[in-house]
């Protein structure tokens, strides 16, 4: 008889657990229902309007009665900043005013009004021109934890509430919430506990009897109330900020791009199609000037500078070839100005003697005592002596004169007047920016031979094509040295800048050729690219490629002509979570 008691009790005690466990996990506000209002990722807070044509793309994003317009080009997703854009919503015209940072707004209080409004766009932008057409949609509904609430939606969820509170709920929600309370927590847990140790003996149904005192606060505790739903109407919070213009990943894979974060990334896009294309090494080089349209300006004695009246010239300058730049005003040291005197007072003395026999000379010629020959000797050494005094008086006194060995432009002053300088010391440098060369070094004797076209490079992602120039014969530091002429100097490079340059190598290759910035790395290591699918929406799409030239690569498999990916700063979505 006893064993059946136990037993039956037992019995009650885990239909008692089941109905607990059922209970707190159907609790109201725990609903693991999905709503459109409550699914976090089906769209963003505020309303937007999309509108595509074979030339543009347009995004407005409806914020506080003022749409923000975002106007780029559908090639490359580049943002166009100077277009004229008129929008018609509601047969209501208005030109959408630029701003600063490159969007545009159009302002109405019109906006707001409930309802899904009709936008037509007409662009003009230099020659061309475009008509867009699209559906704003409606900023009371259908926006997840954004900024506008559905009225329709909050009185539903009131009267709900007030019909759970008049006794439609009453057994599922009233109970609920005495269960919840602490001390009926503590006095079931307390019974329940007791109940569980009668079963068992000692120091085992001292321990069951605190298993089941847990578990009792733990299910209650998972009664939280309208607070705990994870599919319930709570607007605002957390989840409400996460969302809004935030960047994403959505449930499907892909990301949520919106225009605000594609202006900040730079993002730019590309439309693949088959290139033609050899493979290419690349080396390290430095922007140099050309040998035949650069020089430079040096002294050929120890002086001090001195500054012409036009004043010493200043970087960027342009001068003429002949043109007077700077004076140096010899200068000696002691034992040299000795030396000069030394041979100045010799000069003299020399003079004075010669002065003297020429005067007797003359007496006896008059007499007709000497010939006129030995007077002419003598004063022809006399005026070599005169010169040579007078050239000696010049190198103490006379400056030299530097001028502009070629036209062009002045790349490096090294001088301020007054300074002290020597033979060797490089003064003036002069280039000519339209004729710049491009200096490289290999390691690979075989790839210095036979160099027919080249591309540099630069700093800022800009390419330029070269002319093989010649390498050198002889090695230095174990390299071979190469010279290129760039075709097109663009304005902005600049003395020894370094620079990669591209040799092109090997056969010509067809295929789908796009920049190593284009592919990221995703979480499971495969290499991806980001596909776009909408103006906002991009797919990472996994692909297999092959190395191109070390700042290209060939897409092997993944993608196909036609395909419109993020050819700039994919890296830095490849981040967004």
């Amino acid at each position: 008889m006893v064993s059946q008691l136990r037993t039956g009790a037992f019995s009650a005690v885990v239909a008692m657990l089941v109905a607990f466990s059922t209970f707190a996990a159907a609790g109201p506000g725990h609903d693991h229902g999905h709503t459109a209002e409550s699914n976090p990722d089906e769209g963003p807070a505020h309303p937007r309007v999309t509108m595509v044509s074979e030339a543009y793309e347009m995004v407005g994003i409806l914020e506080s009665g003022r749409l923000i317009v975002y106007l780029d080009r559908r090639d490359d997703t580049s943002p166009v900043i100077d277009a004229r854009i008129e929008l018609t919503i509601n047969d209501d015209t208005k030109l959408a005013e630029p701003q600063p940072d490159g969007t545009y707004v159009y302002i109405d209080p019109n906006l707001e009004k409930p309802g899904e409004k009709e936008v037509i766009a007409s662009i003009v932008d230099g020659k061309q021109s475009d008509l867009l057409v699209g559906k704003l949609a409606d900023p009371h509904k259908g926006h997840g934890h954004g900024d506008s609430h559905n009225p329709e939606h909050d009185e539903a969820l009131h009267h709900s509430e007030s019909a759970e509170q008049n006794g439609h709920g009453v057994a599922h929600f009233t109970l609920a919430q005495k269960l919840s309370k602490p001390p009926v927590l503590a006095g079931l847990g307390l019974a329940f506990g007791i109940l569980i140790g009668t079963f068992f003996r000692r120091r085992l149904g001292v321990i069951a009897g605190l298993a089941a005192l847990v578990m009792v606060i733990g299910a209650g505790a998972a009664l939280a109330g309208p607070r705990h739903d994870h599919g319930g109407h709570d607007h605002g919070g957390a989840q409400g900020a996460q969302n809004g213009n935030a960047p994403r990943r959505l449930p499907d894979g892909s990301i949520f791009l919106p225009k605000p974060t594609q202006r900040l990334l730079q993002v730019r896009t590309r439309i693949l199609k088959d290139e033609t294309a050899r493979n290419a090494q690349r080396i390290i080089g430095r922007v140099i000037s050309d040998p035949n349209r650069s020089g430079l300006v040096q002294s050929t004695i120890s002086g001090r500078i001195t500054p012409p009246k036009s004043g010493l010239p200043m970087l960027g300058q342009k001068v003429l070839a002949g043109e007077v730049l700077a004076y140096v005003q010899p200068g000696f040291a002691p034992i040299d100005a000795s030396d000069v005197r030394q041979t100045q007072g010799d000069l003299d003395q020399r003079i004075a003697v010669l002065d003297a026999r020429i005067r007797r000379q003359k007496r006896l010629v008059d007499r007709g005592v000497a010939s006129q020959a030995s007077m002419q000797d003598m004063q022809i050494e006399k005026d070599g002596l005169v010169e040579r005094r007078t050239q000696l008086a010049k190198s103490r006194n006379q400056p030299e004169v530097l001028t502009a060995p070629v036209d062009g432009v002045v790349a490096e002053v090294s001088v301020v007047a007054g300074q002290v300088i020597t033979s060797a010391d490089i003064l003036i440098n002069i280039i000519d920016p339209k004729s710049l060369w491009i200096e490289a070094i290999s390691f690979d004797p075989r790839l210095a031979v036979g160099v027919s076209a080249a591309r540099a490079r630069t700093g800022d992602d800009q390419f330029l094509d070269l002319t093989f120039v010649g390498r050198s014969r002889e090695l230095q530091q174990q390299a071979n040295v190469l010279h290129f002429r760039i075709k097109e100097t663009p304005d902005t490079l600049s003395i020894g800048s370094p620079v990669g340059v591209l040799i092109d190598t090997g056969e010509p290759v067809t295929g789908l050729i796009v920049p190593r910035n284009a592919v990221a790395q995703a979480p499971n290591g495969q290499m991806v690219v980001f596909k776009r699918v909408e103006p906002e929406r991009y797919q990472p799409t996994p692909v297999r490629i092959e190395d191109f030239d070390g700042e290209r690569v060939q897409v092997m498999a993944g993608l196909k002509a036609g395909d419109q990916i993020i050819v700039r700063n994919a890296p830095l979505v490849n981040q967004i979570r």
